[in-house]
């Protein structure tokens, strides 16, 4: 009986548990053609290397951020796509490699803005490079590629001595090898990648600035060219790659099934697992990246160019690689056992590729997860799979968002009623199992009485019950001559078992 209430009770949790996981994880799946990647061109992690090396300093507002977009412009050159004339910003001609038909249409512009600089107060230009890519057929449909490309490493930021008051600002430093060269180098490859490529909407491919002052490049872009725009819209937005322990497709505090699309392109294309599910428990900090955003909370993931269309409204899938299920930092880890890169001097090629194993071994791993969101992204906005894309665009609504803070109090509730349950099935379980050793101790005890009132054999102990029964067994029968008066005593009558240990 004891062992059918423990089964059923342990049943019921488990149960129980299961539908509440499956609940808050469950998404829709899609059906997927895989698509392959074309031989050639630089490598993802020889892109950030080389951009690390030549361009370690990328920092808005200094004129080398500027200067870096002609790298860019070589590389989409190299690709086929027009390259950009920089002396007064409009497009210049079109690369040596031969385009797709519709993509010899391609135009690039250098978009300059201003900007009031957070760290400086100063009003400073910032330089957007947008690449615009016409469909093969007539389509108000529409693909925006986004990458930020400036670091902070000429940032500076004012810390105070506390041991003189004294308050003094220095540059950050690094190289912003996570944050986000890995980003830009993804990026160029899925443009290497779709250059040849016949495509049924129409594709923009922007490298933006600012991101260090509230994706003001990012904003520039999505009201420019997208907002209160007919037709469907998705942005992909790479940002910090390859040096956090796994790498994520976050849309927005909703499920929305175009998420659920870019995650069923990953289980048909993730064969290393470089991909890991969003968790249900986010980890959140209460404070906002902008007034604009929709939630009173933050998180990690939140932290990039697509928080910015998440508050225009539109649909974005952003690629991001951290660690959320590690609580090191609570705020966010990005690999488990070392400190965090994002924002610091130690955000260089070299630590990054160190911390992934070391040279050749690191710069092995670093290749196969950006390839891993290389491939995603380029089999998600394939031309076979495009009308998949924009259906699960269409029954999506990134407009309205649910506040995760809010859903998220009733996971406490639930878990304590989990765990209640839990306690009353091993409280049941040890009650049935107490009520039944008391009653076979009651049982041996009369049976033990009645031989004895007949004058027959006791009932002698089960020896695995020995110990939990104790002084029961160890009761001496004083037949008057001193017999059975100790432990040394090795007699016994008939009716007696005298001393359990003896002969030991």
């Amino acid at each position: 009986m004891k062992k059918k209430i423990f089964t059923i009770c342990i049943a019921i949790i488990t149960v129980f548990v299961c539908v509440f996981m499956a609940a808050c994880t469950a998404r829709e799946s899609f059906e997927v053609k895989e698509t392959s990647l074309r031989e050639g061109g630089k490598s993802t992690a020889q892109l950030v290397k080389e951009i690390c090396e030549k361009y370690p300093d990328r920092t808005m507002g200094t004129g080398n951020d500027y200067a870096f977009l002609s790298y860019i412009s070589s590389e989409m050159a190299s690709y086929g796509y027009p390259s950009a004339n920089f002396d007064d910003g409009e497009e210049g001609s079109h690369g040596s490699v031969p385009l797709a038909a519709s993509a010899s249409q391609a135009t690039v512009e250098i978009n300059e803005f201003r900007f009031e600089n957070y760290y400086s107060k100063a009003i400073e230009k910032g330089y957007n490079l947008v690449y615009r890519i016409p469909a093969s057929t007539e389509t108000k449909d529409n693909v925006l590629l986004l990458a930020a490309y400036d670091n902070c490493t000429s940032l500076k930021v004012s810390s105070t001595d506390m041991g003189t008051g004294q308050t003094s600002a220095s540059a950050i430093g690094g190289e912003g090898a996570y944050s986000s060269a890995t980003g830009v180098a993804t990026l160029l490859r899925v443009a290497y990648e779709l250059a040849d490529k016949e495509l049924p909407y129409n594709l923009t491919i922007a490298f933006v600035d600012c991101s260090e002052n509230a994706w003001e490049g990012a904003t520039e872009v999505a009201t420019k060219y997208f907002v209160n725009k007919e037709g469907n819209f998705i942005c992909l937005n790479f940002g910090r790659l390859g040096g956090g322990d796994y790498t994520y497709i976050y849309s927005d505090e909703n499920s929305q099934p175009y998420n659920d699309y870019f995650y069923s392109v990953a289980g048909k294309t993730d064969k290393n697992g470089v991909f890991k599910d969003i968790p249900f428990n986010k980890q959140i900090a209460d404070v906002k990246f902008i007034e604009e955003q929709k939630t009173e909370y933050s998180h990690y993931a939140m932290y990039g160019n697509n928080l910015i269309l998440n508050t225009l409204g539109l649909a974005v899938a952003s690629y991001v690689s951290f660690n959320w299920s590690s609580f090191e930092n609570p705020f966010y880890t990005e690999c488990a056992g070392y400190s965090n890169l994002l924002g610091t001097a130690a955000d260089t090629y070299a630590n990054m590729i160190e911390r992934l194993g070391g040279e050749g071994k690191g710069e092995e791993v670093l290749e196969s997860r950006l390839n891993a969101v290389v491939l995603n992204a380029v089999t998600a906005v394939s031309a076979e799979n495009s009308s998949t894309l924009f259906g699960a665009v269409e029954k999506s609504d990134p407009s309205k968002t649910s506040d995760y803070a809010s859903s998220s109090k009733y996971v406490p509730l639930i878990m304590k009623i989990v765990i209640i349950i839990a306690f009353v099935g091993v409280a049941i379980y040890f009650t049935a199992k107490g009520r039944s050793v008391l009653a076979k101790k009651q049982r041996e005890k009369i049976q033990r009485m009645q031989s004895e009132a007949m004058g027959g054999p006791s009932v002698a102990p089960k020896a695995e019950d020995i110990f939990q029964m104790g002084d029961d067994f160890t009761e001496k029968k004083d037949d008057g001559k001193g017999k059975g008066d100790g432990p040394s005593s090795g007699s016994s009558d008939g009716g007696d078992s005298g001393d359990i240990f003896e002969g030991f």
